[in-house]
């Protein structure tokens, strides 16, 4: 299992951050994931691998001034 805003979702193998985002709804907002404390942006979402029991929040890019 992995733990996605909060929420347990089912890990499989060999899944990749694109991957999950593929599974989710409403997830276009998402520039950068925290995965297990690690910032990860999405030039890397398709190389990143997740393992099981992982830790991930989705976040927004935010830009203000």
């Amino acid at each position: 299992m992995i733990e996605v805003d909060g929420e347990k979702l089912q890990w499989i193998e060999n899944m990749t951050i694109a991957v999950l985002l593929e599974t989710l709804d409403n997830v276009d907002f998402c520039a950068v994931v925290r995965l297990n404390g690690k910032l990860i942006s999405s030039p890397k979402f398709a190389e990143t691998m997740i393992e099981d029991n992982s830790k991930i929040q989705l976040l927004p890019l935010v830009a203000g001034g």
